[in-house]
């Protein structure tokens, strides 16, 4: 099993779990120490979350959410929302997440993708 976790430089790194030495706890969360005595931590800062998942295809959306911009399914640019999948058993809303006006540009070719699942293409012209 790997952890995704960050050197101390920030930079995001795969680390076997099997090639950790020690883990201590820090005020910063827990240290994962290597046999050569490298470093590792969770990220814990939304910035640190942004920049370690965007290699994923994650992205900021808003102040407090970074989503899987990949496995989106359609943005509502009225209602500022990216979703994803159709609500369960039909009934309430699918799940989603909020967009800011700043970042709407990263999920705006979301408005003009045809889907499977049988929503309609919001914001289309």
């Amino acid at each position: 099993m790997k952890l995704l976790l960050q050197n101390e430089e920030g930079a995001p790194r795969w680390i076997a779990v099997e090639d950790i030495r020690l883990i201590a706890p820090t005020p910063n969360g827990p240290a994962f120490t290597m046999s050569d005595g490298t470093v590792y931590r969770y990220a814990q800062t939304m910035e640190e979350l942004d920049r370690m998942f965007g290699l994923y295809g994650f992205a900021r959306l808003d102040r407090n959410v970074i989503a899987n911009v990949e496995a989106a399914e359609r943005y509502d640019p009225e209602l500022r929302k990216v979703f994803f999948g159709q609500p369960q058993g039909g009934e309430g809303e699918a799940l989603y997440a909020t967009v800011s006006g700043t970042n709407a540009s990263k999920v705006k070719h979301l408005t003009a993708r045809e889907y499977r699942s049988g929503y309609e293409v919001c914001g289309a012209a």
